[in-house]
Protein backbone atom coordinates (compact mmCIF):
# COMPACT_ATOMS: atom_id res chain seq x y z
CA UNK A 1 0.00 0.00 0.00
CA UNK A 2 1.66 3.21 -0.69
CA UNK A 3 1.42 5.90 1.82
CA UNK A 4 3.77 8.63 1.03
CA UNK A 5 5.12 10.28 -2.50
CA UNK A 6 8.62 11.58 -2.26
CA UNK A 7 11.33 13.75 -4.27
CA UNK A 8 14.62 13.82 -4.02
CA UNK A 9 16.34 16.97 -2.50
CA UNK A 10 19.49 17.07 -2.14
CA UNK A 11 21.40 13.99 -0.93
CA UNK A 12 17.71 13.36 0.66
CA UNK A 13 14.19 13.29 0.23
CA UNK A 14 11.13 15.37 1.22
CA UNK A 15 7.18 14.72 0.06
CA UNK A 16 4.34 13.49 2.31
CA UNK A 17 3.14 10.77 4.55
CA UNK A 18 -0.82 9.79 3.84
CA UNK A 19 -2.83 7.52 5.70
CA UNK A 20 -6.83 6.99 6.61
CA UNK A 21 -5.76 9.10 10.08
CA UNK A 22 -2.81 11.26 9.12
CA UNK A 23 -0.86 13.66 6.73
CA UNK A 24 2.36 14.69 7.59
CA UNK A 25 5.09 16.14 5.57
CA UNK A 26 8.39 14.29 5.96
CA UNK A 27 12.28 14.66 5.62
CA UNK A 28 14.59 12.46 4.94
CA UNK A 29 17.94 13.38 5.83
CA UNK A 30 21.32 12.05 5.23
CA UNK A 31 23.45 10.79 8.25
CA UNK A 32 27.50 10.33 8.83
CA UNK A 33 27.11 7.92 11.00
CA UNK A 34 27.10 4.06 10.00
CA UNK A 35 23.94 2.78 11.84
CA UNK A 36 21.79 4.84 9.90
CA UNK A 37 21.90 6.50 6.45
CA UNK A 38 18.91 8.80 7.33
CA UNK A 39 17.02 10.28 9.83
CA UNK A 40 13.60 10.97 9.04
CA UNK A 41 12.24 14.08 10.72
CA UNK A 42 8.46 15.86 10.98
CA UNK A 43 8.98 19.62 11.65
CA UNK A 44 12.29 18.80 12.64
CA UNK A 45 11.63 16.40 15.44
CA UNK A 46 12.82 12.80 14.41
CA UNK A 47 9.92 9.95 13.74
CA UNK A 48 12.29 7.14 12.07
CA UNK A 49 15.51 5.89 10.45
CA UNK A 50 16.00 4.58 7.21
CA UNK A 51 18.46 2.21 5.72
CA UNK A 52 19.92 2.10 1.84
CA UNK A 53 19.44 -1.68 0.97
CA UNK A 54 19.58 -3.32 -2.48
CA UNK A 55 16.85 -5.88 -3.34
CA UNK A 56 17.67 -9.86 -3.36
CA UNK A 57 15.14 -10.42 -5.97
CA UNK A 58 15.43 -7.08 -8.48
CA UNK A 59 18.93 -6.11 -7.49
CA UNK A 60 16.76 -2.70 -7.10
CA UNK A 61 18.31 0.04 -4.59
CA UNK A 62 16.13 1.23 -1.71
CA UNK A 63 15.52 2.62 1.28
CA UNK A 64 14.12 0.55 4.26
CA UNK A 65 12.26 2.81 6.82
CA UNK A 66 11.07 2.34 10.45
CA UNK A 67 8.74 5.45 11.26
CA UNK A 68 7.62 5.41 15.26
CA UNK A 69 6.57 8.27 17.44
CA UNK A 70 4.49 8.47 20.81
CA UNK A 71 1.42 8.90 18.12
CA UNK A 72 1.67 5.12 16.85
CA UNK A 73 0.26 2.55 18.41
CA UNK A 74 3.41 0.30 16.80
CA UNK A 75 6.55 0.98 14.92
CA UNK A 76 6.05 1.40 11.08
CA UNK A 77 8.27 -0.74 8.72
CA UNK A 78 8.21 0.61 4.97
CA UNK A 79 10.09 0.95 1.88
CA UNK A 80 11.24 3.90 0.08
CA UNK A 81 11.05 3.27 -3.52
CA UNK A 82 12.30 4.85 -6.83
CA UNK A 83 9.96 5.08 -9.82
CA UNK A 84 10.25 5.38 -13.67
CA UNK A 85 8.83 9.21 -13.36
CA UNK A 86 11.62 10.03 -10.98
CA UNK A 87 9.70 10.05 -8.37
CA UNK A 88 10.15 8.05 -4.98
CA UNK A 89 7.12 6.41 -3.06
CA UNK A 90 6.62 5.16 0.18
CA UNK A 91 5.17 1.54 0.37
CA UNK A 92 4.02 0.31 4.03
CA UNK A 93 2.81 -4.15 3.79
CA UNK A 94 1.71 -5.82 6.63
CA UNK A 95 4.50 -7.81 8.77
CA UNK A 96 2.71 -11.64 8.58
CA UNK A 97 5.54 -13.17 10.44
CA UNK A 98 4.62 -15.00 12.74
CA UNK A 99 6.56 -15.24 16.75
CA UNK A 100 8.13 -18.07 17.42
Amino acid sequence: MIIGKFTKDGNGYVGELTTLTHRQALKFEPLAEKKVDYIVTADGVEVGAGWKKTSQRSGSAYVSVKLDSPFLLAPVYAALIHQDDGGYILIWSRDDRKDD
